[in-house]
């Protein structure tokens, strides 16, 4: 049931820079996620920029510049606090066909207090980013410990963003991710990586057989 043709990610198309949004609400390990796969693709000789677009929040634009100088990446950091997301997207997204990079991954607001905000917000993003490369992927991150809030959070997300396929993270082997089995039922969107820990290689793709043994076993 969990096995998906479209669990991959989308990176065959040929059209540079593959351009992939990361959404989901703070706390969830957006930034986190944006950093190990930075370096798994730099690891596979992809070239990356990150868009720190969370512009509202200086400890995410930190965070992310501490992830890219791991992962050995370019970074477009917003000029001043509380920039437009959207002018941080469009630079990202020009800086990566200027120096022509692979992929460039672009971190988003994570605030949920109003879905026509987000949606708007959201929506200025994907056009400044659709007026120069067509966007890859929309990932949204969810924390797998969070169960039904998670949920909750993942349907306003999905109404919203377009999004073309889930990470779990803090899926520290234990039972948590009975949520994603839910979660592909209820959405329709296929889970696309797993966050496993703290450590930049603490990443996986995210593999139905593996995680429904961890299960059996967790059960048993």
């Amino acid at each position: 049931k969990l096995t998906r043709e479209n669990s991959a990610l989308n990176l065959s198309s040929g059209k540079l820079p593959y351009v992939i949004l990361v959404v989901g609400v703070n706390g969830a390990g957006k930034t986190t996620t944006i950093g190990k796969l930075a370096r798994w693709l730099k690891d596979g000789d992809w070239k990356v920029v990150l868009g720190a677009a969370d512009t509202f929040r200086a400890a995410a634009v930190e965070q992310l510049a501490t992830w890219a100088a791991r992962a050995e990446c370019e970074i477009v950091r917003p000029e001043k606090e509380g920039q437009d997301p959207a002018s941080v997207a469009f630079q990202t997204v020009d800086l990566a066909l200027r120096t022509e990079a692979d992929i460039a991954i672009i971190d988003t607001a994570g605030r949920l207090q109003n879905k026509k905000d987000l949606m708007d917000e959201l929506g200025k993003i994907r056009r400044a980013v659709e007026k120069q490369a067509e966007i890859t992927e929309v990932l949204l991150v969810i924390d797998s410990t969070m169960g039904q809030n998670a949920m909750q959070q993942a349907k306003a997300f999905a109404e919203v963003a377009d999004v073309t396929g889930v990470v779990m993270t803090k899926l520290d082997g234990t039972a948590k991710g009975g949520i994603l089995y839910s979660l592909q039922q209820e959405l329709d969107l296929p889970v696309k990586l797993v966050g496993v820990g703290e450590g930049i290689n603490d990443f996986a793709f995210f593999s139905p057989e593996e995680f429904a043994k961890g299960l059996v076993a967790y059960k048993g």
